[in-house]
């Protein structure tokens, strides 16, 4: 099995293939440790989703227990909440780790040129360091991110010419009247009109961020000016950084013995901002549907799909959800009243002792 792409989704997959017995390659076409434009902030069941508890040292130095909501007309909701908080560049390296120490190869510096075949064989062509060469696998994982060399392989009409959405990151060195523990979410059709936008601390920087499917620039200007004159968030801007995808948000899941995990599958769930826990369940289903169709003499992907259903579900559902409420500022507002708060916040909890007790597989991702 060879899996492409050395993120989260890619390096679970890798890890589980390989401690179930079967030959696994993971590759990754840049030179690791390296960084990827993402929150680094998940729930602490993503340990459980990765099936390893992450060490201290993989994990930021300031950790994050709270949240702070503000809708679009200022109200302010506060709760107490667990979170892991951590560079991409570290987490997703201990992950190539793991997945090594599991039985993999792993490979950097390697991308993917060309992949082609059917039935029993897939013939990738790889550019690596060293030059072009073609090596042959039984099963293929696209884990490359949203733009997926493998699901362009394999859909191209999925990508347009131009990005369906755009994120950007401000860092910052300095001070402001913000709270090093909490993460701060700010629902408003001004900030962004995709999802809430966003400022936290990792380490020494704070990050100043948003998400936009149109005029991403202004969106994040505003943003910024908005954080500076109402928390007095002062400091040398030391890094921009964002990315772009002109894939389509569908899910899809594959094809033959080519299975999609993570963001190249489609699996971000704008509603709750997430994709990590996506990502990383998607890793351990792909291997799980690769050994058991092995078994039975059945179709990989038909058996992923099957494993994969409640997922999906929840992602089309949310989709839904999302659109309508980020109709206008009203509609916003109106989903975070204050019952709505109250209610989703006790079925939080309920649901944090629960994912305590429940298998990984059956986990219940948060926020509701």
């Amino acid at each position: 099995m060879i899996a492409v792409g050395g993120g989260i989704a890619g390096s679970v997959a890798a890890r589980f293939c390989a401690e179930s017995g079967l030959t696994t390659l993971l590759l990754e076409k840049a030179k690791t440790p390296r960084n990827k434009p993402c929150s680094g902030i998940q729930f602490p069941y993503l340990q459980k989703l990765v099936g390893q508890r992450i060490p201290a040292d993989v994990l930021c130095r300031n950790e994050l227990s709270q949240v702070v909501m503000v809708t679009p007309r200022g109200r302010v909701f506060r709760g107490r909440m667990a979170m892991l908080n951590f560079w991409r560049s570290t987490f997703d390296n201990w992950l190539n780790e793991v997945a090594v120490s599991a039985g993999a190869t792993f490979q950097d510096e390697t991308k993917l040129v060309d992949i082609n075949g059917e039935g029993q064989s897939i013939t990738l062509r790889l550019q690596g360091a060293e030059g072009e060469n073609i090596v042959q696998a039984r099963y293929v994982i696209g884990a490359d991110g949203m733009n997926s060399t493998v699901r362009r392989k394999l859909r191209p009409d999925d990508f347009g010419p131009g990005p369906s959405g755009v994120a950007m990151n401000y860092y910052y060195s300095g001070e402001g009247d913000l709270d090093p523990s909490a993460l701060y979410m700010f629902y408003s059709l001004e900030f962004s009109p995709l999802m809430f936008a966003w400022v936290y601390k990792k380490d020494e920087l704070w990050v100043v961020g948003t998400g936009s499917d149109r005029e991403p620039m202004e969106y994040v200007q505003r943003f910024d000016s908005f954080v500076k004159e109402k928390y007095g968030l002062r400091g040398e801007l030391v890094r921009r950084e964002g990315f772009s995808s002109p894939m389509e948000s569908t899910v899809y899941l594959g094809a033959g013995r080519v299975l999609m995990v993570g963001d190249a599958a489609g699996l971000v769930d704008m509603y709750r901002g997430l994709g990590m826990d996506n990502a990383a369940l998607s890793g351990r289903l792909a291997a799980r549907a690769i050994v058991e169709s092995a078994r039975k003499g059945s179709d990989p992907v038909d058996c992923y799909r099957r494993l994969m259903s409640g997922i999906v579900r929840t992602i089309t559902r949310n989709s839904s959800r999302q659109s309508a409420r980020y109709t206008s500022n009203e509609t916003l507002e109106r989903s975070l009243s204050l019952p709505a708060i109250m209610r989703d916040g006790l079925l939080m909890l309920s649901v944090s002792q629960i994912n305590r007790v429940l298998p990984a597989e059956r986990t219940i991702f948060l926020p509701l």
